[in-house]
């Protein structure tokens, strides 16, 4: 006599409010937006099945909830803080949470858990990631297709940028939805190293998704190119002296910092979702006092030193957000030096690109505000 496996996840799970919140939101998309819907004809019978979309906000995993023709479980990040509005609809519907930037034994087993179910799972290998042409094949999703024999549905969403914000204003906008072909099961062939081909199968994935994307589509191509980064840091005293910083509280790497200041999708993580008083550091332009700069970069260093430690790692790559992070630390030394000594801190991140269609040089220092990404 067997026993029957648990798991921790049983698929399918809420089906009353699941199947409630997919006919509301089927109406209420409907009324917001012009919805089209490409290559129906696609989704497949299989189960189990890895549904796999491009993600530059949170209208996608909606659209993906509720126009593909059965209950889906999601994945989706626990390593950030959400919109009110978001977070009640996640908790509504549940998903499997995962820590994004570290390899979460514990979710990646829930989604094999879903997949060994015969259930159908969800996954947005870009989400998070907030830079124009970054879609990055993520092996995670490999992984699950050959450890739970489920072949790939590759997903493409257009439209979705800032819709949200555009149909409250009763504009419309028109989403788009296309589905491809199935992609077989990642199955390792003999004698070949499974890291490698993972990597490969994942790689397939993406160009799958991308090949549905329009060529204008920020997933597929940026709108900005030759982007460099640099920082000015001017000090004085009272009277007007110019003064030299000293050479231990040098920013190290001045280039990594511009471009996490020059990130609001990042910054307002900390001012909106986490409602930290980082003005400062988000209007380095008013010239704030080196007080209000050291205020500012402590609250951001102390999130990214303890609460959400990965919160940059799945952005930009372990080294890259390291270097940020170690940026923010330098740049709070400075002014509380600044502070202690009464001088003038004048701290300017510059930020360098080409238009992609014009190729001109533009050069940007005052920050930008984040619109609405939802």
């Amino acid at each position: 006599m067997t026993s029957e496996k648990k798991y921790t996840v049983s698929y399918p799970r809420r089906r009353f409010i699941r199947a409630i919140m997919r006919i509301v939101f089927r109406i209420l998309l409907r009324i917001l937006f012009r919805i089209r819907i490409v290559g129906r004809k696609n989704f497949p019978k299989d189960r189990p099945l890895l549904l796999i979309g491009n993600h530059v906000g949170a209208i996608e995993a909606v659209l993906m909830a509720v126009f593909t023709p059965w209950q889906i479980e999601m994945l989706g990040a626990r390593d950030l803080p959400m919109e009110a509005i978001v977070e009640t609809i996640e908790g509504l519907y549940g998903y499997i949470p995962i820590h994004r930037g570290v390899v979460d034994r514990s979710a990646l087993r829930q989604c094999l858990g879903v997949l060994e179910q015969g259930g159908r799972l969800s996954v947005f290998p870009e989400g998070g990631t907030w830079e124009p042409g970054a879609m990055r094949a993520q092996t995670g999703v490999s992984w699950l297709s050959y450890r739970g024999k489920a072949p790939v549905l590759p997903v493409a969403f257009s439209g979705t940028f800032g819709a949200l914000d555009k149909a409250l204003k009763f504009k419309r906008p028109r989403l788009t939805m296309r589905i491809g072909e199935l992609i077989p099961a990642a199955k390792l062939p003999d004698n070949q190293a499974r890291k490698p081909y993972l990597q490969e199968y994942a790689n397939q994935v993406m160009e799958a998704v991308k090949a549905l994307l329009p060529p204008d589509n920020p997933s597929v191509r940026p709108n900005v190119e030759s982007e460099r980064f640099e920082l000015e840091i001017k000090l004085q005293a009272p009277d007007g002296t110019p003064r030299s910083v000293p050479p231990e509280l040098e920013i190290q790497h001045p280039d990594k910092l511009v471009k996490l200041l020059h990130r609001p999708s990042i910054l307002t993580i900390f001012d909106a979702d986490l409602d930290l008083p980082i003005d400062a550091i988000q209007n380095l332009h008013t010239i704030p006092s080196a007080l209000e700069i050291a205020k500012a970069a402590q609250l951001i260093v102390e999130v990214l030193e303890s609460k959400y430690p990965y919160l940059l790692v799945y952005r930009y790559g372990a080294q890259e957000a390291e270097k940020m992070k170690h940026g923010m630390m330098e740049l709070l030394s400075l002014a509380q030096w600044v502070s202690e000594e009464k001088l003038i801190l004048k701290v300017v991140p510059i930020r360098r690109y080409c238009l992609t269609e014009t190729e001109e040089e533009i050069v940007q220092i005052e920050q930008e505000k984040y619109g609405a990404w939802i």
